[in-house]
């Protein structure tokens, strides 16, 4: 039986048609599908996405049927529903943008409600540049620098602030020391400034945070190859599937084997990460994830300085950066140390990580959102170099000068135990006043070690040695001739230090949107910090010098003794305030203040003597003012401008020295992302920073007593740092269809910068062009070419200190293949 038809019900039949006949015939069909087109969904807010700014559809209609298609069936309702994003991090992406992020405010909020500066590396974004690693990612980021990291870790530089602890996974703490891949990664978000109500201690510059890849019922079966420069052979793969309506799977998993233009670099690594996500009911998320991980790889700290250390014994440090050193002129390549019997014996990195990750989330009918995030992660990590020693002694020994090569054998394994439990609730108290709020609570545990063996040069192979009796802690080698290849072991037993870590935190959060132009975010966080130390170095022989600095000892004792156990207590509040003015729905200004802390233990809590238990935590303390303006739906500018002020640092002289000092760094930050066209995708980001001691508490050597003083440069803060990258659609030249074929150049520059605080050596700054070339060969495979330092640049790209700088690596091509079944 046939029931009558609605004569609103027959208007949109008739309208349906004429949309889909004018969207065949047109040449241009997304401009007659507008009304199809998704509204991003962002933090509760919705905005339809205009045609002047989306780029143009990827697959071209062929022809139009010969007759009425029949009625579509209903499609089934989304695994994840939409404006709903699974497990956090960002929102609203298309193409290089994204529109919200729930990681900077554990609630989904739009960018232009944010009051703080983010920067959001989309997948896009890291495929597009060939980006594998996390300091590759970093490197277009402005007001970040990638340090060296001795060799064997990530560590940067946000805002005038070193760190190698702050990096987060999903929002949860993944401090240790090791190098970190993306191929399980879906984003990369740099939060600047301290952020210590949502992650707790440390981020004094700012926090980076990897978004993983979740099992959210995306059908995905992708496989990757990457090959070139320096034998790269890589292979990533991708598969994910909704088994059923409450059931999804994800596999990720990355094999790499590749070389590197210093000499005897090698690299292997792989991972495995399998993710599962149970939805029980309409609004309850439950997901469990493993990954393995394991990555190995030559220990290689660069090469030396040469300044006026090298040419007069004895000339005070604290005069050199006035003449300040320079990076040798070594080839870039060569290698500095011992390859005896051959250099990935002696000098090698091995990191093995475990994460365990169970995630829930579920919404109640009443409006209420129960977050629960639990992560059970170890670290092996275990690394071995030979290095080139503080001097360079140009007029000793065989023509070209003679230097050190020391070295020592580290093993610092950890186990971190986290929970997060949030509670966030919205509801609007009257027509205009709407709120967010956040209640949250964080415990955890982290028992690390570090264990320190120092080299033993000429000792007999297979013997524990102490003291490096029949053999030597460092062994002098020419100049010109660096890589030595003398007997060794590391058998010299000195580190031994050992903590156990309990943490608790509680915090509350609110966003208030007063009218719909003004909002204001509150908050505060407690932690208890509880750390519990136990050293028990061996004590250095009378006069042994193993890092070539001067140390105050004492028949054989360390002075201020860390063989002892020590609790190191500290119990903290830590504020965050931001007022976000919105003259217009596209426009945003923002001021705020917030503080964070970070014990005297320092980022990685091995490091603790009677002295140091007996300071105040350093603090941080940051004030921000910026603009964000939607230029268009899909091109986003910000900017901002920051003071940010640190107490009670203790800056490291040399291997037993340090001072407490204040510290600031001022500067100001721009970004311009998204479509500039239909065709054309950019990235510009511009930083300018200024970072300098304020005051010292004590001069760290009498006999130097200019080492550390008001005025000095922080280290690793190049005043000027500029990236621009684009990718651009040339299929129309070729009369090809949209996406077939693109084109994509970028440049990095980083200005000159000091790479320790005595400013006694002068890293030169640089200019890197990259370049790119994408194909989409059918509708499931495509390839692309990045060649980094297109023009063959000589440069520096990183230092740890003076003497381990890092040389850029030359011209290099790489060839990426991906394939969609």
């Amino acid at each position: 039986m046939t029931g009558s038809i609605s004569h609103k019900t027959k208007w949109n039949r008739v309208r349906a048609s004429v949309f889909l006949i004018a969207a065949f015939l047109s040449t241009d069909p997304l401009a007659y599908a507008q009304q199809a087109l998704p509204r991003i969904d962002v933090g509760g807010k919705k905005k339809t996405v205009s045609h002047a700014s989306t780029p143009r559809a990827t697959h071209a209609v062929n022809a139009a049927p010969s007759s009425a298609p029949p009625a579509p069936s209903p499609e089934p309702a989304p695994f994840v529903p939409a404006g709903q994003t699974l497990g956090g991090g960002p929102s609203g992406v298309v193409g290089y943008v994204a529109h919200g992020t729930s990681t900077a405010t554990k609630t989904n909020t739009p960018i232009l409600d944010i009051p703080q500066s983010v920067t959001i590396l989309t997948k896009q974004q890291l495929e597009d540049r060939g980006s594998l690693s996390i300091q590759q990612a970093l490197t277009y980021v402005p007001g970040v620098t990638v340090t060296g990291g001795e060799g064997n870790k990530d560590a940067i530089t946000i805002r005038g602030q070193s760190t190698s602890a702050d990096f987060f996974r999903d929002g949860v703490r993944d401090d240790a020391e090791y190098y970190r891949d993306l191929y399980n990664i879906k984003a990369v978000e740099v939060l600047k400034g301290p952020s210590a109500l949502i992650f707790g201690r440390g981020g004094g510059g700012g926090i980076v945070n990897r978004v993983t890849k979740k099992a959210d019922g995306e059908t995905i079966r992708d496989i990757q190859t990457s090959f070139g420069s320096f034998g790269r052979k890589r292979v990533t793969i991708d598969f994910g599937q909704a088994v059923s309506d409450t059931l999804a799977v994800r596999l990720n998993a990355l094999y790499e084997n590749s070389y590197g233009f210093r000499n005897f670099f090698q690299l292997e690594r792989y991972g495995v990460n399998p993710t599962i996500t149970w939805k029980p009911q309409q609004n309850t998320f439950i997901t469990f994830s493993y990954e393995h991980f394991r990555d190995w790889r030559t220990n290689d700290r660069g090469i030396p300085s040469v300044g006026l250390g090298s040419y007069l014994e004895g000339f005070p440090n604290g005069l050199a950066s006035s003449y300040p050193g320079y990076p040798s002129f070594a080839p870039s390549y060569r290698f500095f140390g011992d390859a005896n019997p051959e250099a990935k014996k002696n000098n090698y990195s091995k990191a093995d990580v475990n994460w365990v990750d169970l995630y829930f989330d579920h919404k109640t009918d009443f409006g209420l959102e129960i977050r629960n995030h639990t992560v059970y992660a170890t670290y092996q990590k275990r690394y071995a170099n030979t290095f080139p020693g503080e001097n360079v002694l140009l007029f000793e020994g065989p023509p070209g000068g003679q230097m050190e090569i020391e070295g020592y054998l580290h093993n610092t394994p950890r186990r971190n135990v986290f929970n997060q439990t949030d509670l966030i609730y919205r509801w609007q108290m009257t027509p205009e006043i709407k709120h967010t709020l956040l209640v949250g609570a964080e415990v955890g545990n982290q028992r690390s070690a570090s264990e320190r063996n120092l080299s033993c040069f000429g000792a007999p192979e297979n013997n524990f040695v102490i003291n490096c009796d029949g053999g030597a802690v460092a062994v002098d080698a020419p100049f010109l001739a660096p890589t030595i290849y003398y007997p060794m072991i590391y058998g010299d037993g000195r580190e031994r230090r050992y903590t156990n870590l309990m943490l608790a935190s509680g915090y509350v959060q609110d966003q208030i949107a007063i009218t719909k132009h003004i909002d204001v975010l509150a908050g505060v966080r407690f932690d208890r910090f509880d750390l519990n130390f136990r050293g028990a170095d061996l004590p250095l022989p009378p006069g042994a010098d193993p890092a070539g600095q001067a140390a105050e000892q004492a028949e054989g004792e360390i002075v201020d003794t860390i063989n002892q156990t020590i609790r190191n207590v500290t119990n903290k509040w830590s504020p965050r305030l931001g007022l976000v003015v919105k003259p217009n729905d596209d426009l945003s200004f923002y001021g705020a203040y917030s503080r964070s802390f970070l014990p005297a233990s320092s980022d990685q809590f091995v490091v603790l003597t009677p002295s140091l238990a007996a300071l105040a935590p350093q603090g941080f303390q940051n004030f921000e003012v910026g603009m964000k303006y939607q230029i268009t739906p899909l091109l986003l500018f910000t900017a901002a401008i920051y003071q940010l002020n640190r107490t009670n640092q203790p800056i490291t002289v040399n291997a037993f020295n340090a001072v407490a000092a204040n510290t600031r760094t001022r500067g100001g930050e721009i970004s311009l992302v998204g479509y500039v066209t239909d065709q054309w995708q950019a990235s510009l980001g511009y930083g300018l920073q200024s970072g300098r001691v304020l005051s010292a508490n004590a001069f760290p050597d009498s006999a130097d007593p200019f080492l550390v003083y008001p005025g000095k440069v922080t280290p690793n803060v190049p005043r000027d740092t500029f990236s621009f990258w684009n990718k651009y659609d040339v299929s129309s030249l070729f009369e090809a269809r949209p996406g077939a074929l693109g084109l994509g150049a970028g440049v990095i520059y980083n200005a000159k910068f000091y790479p320790a605080i005595d400013n006694a050596v002068l890293v030169p700054g640089y200019a890197r062009v990259d370049g790119a070339v994408f194909w989409k060969i059918t509708d499931t495979t495509s390839a692309q070419l990045n060649v980094e330092n297109l023009l063959g640049a000589r440069y520096y790209a990183a230092a740890t200190n003076n003497n381990n700088i890092m040389p850029g690596a030359p011209r290099s091509a790489f060839v990426t293949l991906n394939a969609k079944f």
